[in-house]
């Protein structure tokens, strides 16, 4: 993840004292399709190209790998074209995704489409163990804090992880690597430190994830999605104590 050394006053037990640390980059991507400006993305400006071609497929815009005809970042990273063997439409209407740092998106979820899911059998210890690397790796990745980060795994070990300023831009950007990199993964748990918004479930389905577990809450939207669609939602995970909300018999030590 790109980061700057900034320097700061800290103030800690009556004392202040100078301090320098990491802080995280943010920059606005301007996303250029088949020539066209499309939007402006705030993000982390490392996993460009991932982040735009997994947005596109998240949104149902493209569908494999071979939809893409050519990728390229500028140098200063300020835009992001992407060309498309098949036309594509620009939506007419962008829909702001909640929190700080959100997107936007074009879907509606009035009408939920069934997703197709990477299956995998779970106990409450693989669940803590998934968790436990999960930390670990996040925090040898990431330089700095203030950023959300997903992982994707097979349930017995984290395949990717990417970081950015917003949490949907983490799941598009783990989307985008599964498309330009390896076709042939197929993920089946997501654990992400982000609240499981509606739009975060519905880009956990389309990457195919069986299994979403969060270090915070999803929300009630969120557990009827998952419920309909076949996932289990996790939340509140921390080291062997999480919550299921929905699909409870993927664990096989339950009693």
């Amino acid at each position: 993840m790109k980061s700057s050394e900034i320097s700061f006053l800290q103030h800690s037990d009556g004392k202040w004292q100078p301090q320098t640390g990491q802080i995280p980059l943010e920059q606005a991507v301007t996303l250029i399709v088949n020539g066209k400006p499309w939007m402006e993305m705030l993000c982390t400006p490392d996993m460009i190209a991932e982040l735009a071609v997994g947005f596109l497929y998240n949104e149902r815009l493209i569908n494999t790998a071979e939809d893409v005809t050519r990728v390229h970042v500028c140098d200063t990273a300020d835009f992001v074209e992407v060309d498309t063997a098949p036309p594509i439409n620009k939506p007419t209407t962008w829909i702001k995704t909640t929190g700080c740092g959100g997107g936007q998106t074009a879907q509606r979820l009035e009408q939920p489409e069934m997703p197709n899911l990477n299956e995998v059998i779970l106990s409450a210890e693989t669940v803590a163990r998934s968790l436990d690397e999960f930390l670990q790796t996040q925090h040898a990745q990431t330089t700095s804090r203030g950023v959300h980060c997903s992982a994707i795994s097979d349930g017995e070990k984290i395949l990717l992880l990417a970081d950015d300023v917003g949490r949907h831009n983490t799941l598009d950007k783990l989307m985008g690597f599964i498309l330009l990199r390896e076709p042939s993964l197929k993920p089946s748990v997501l654990l992400t430190t982000g609240r499981i918004s509606s739009e975060m479930l519905q880009k956990s389905a389309r990457i195919g994830v069986s299994v979403v577990i969060s270090l915070t809450s999803p929300n009630t939207s969120t557990i009827q999605l998952a419920q309909e669609w076949g996932i289990t939602l996790i939340g509140y995970a921390r080291g062997s104590h999480f919550n299921v909300y929905s699909h409870p018999e993927r664990f096989s030590d339950l009693g």
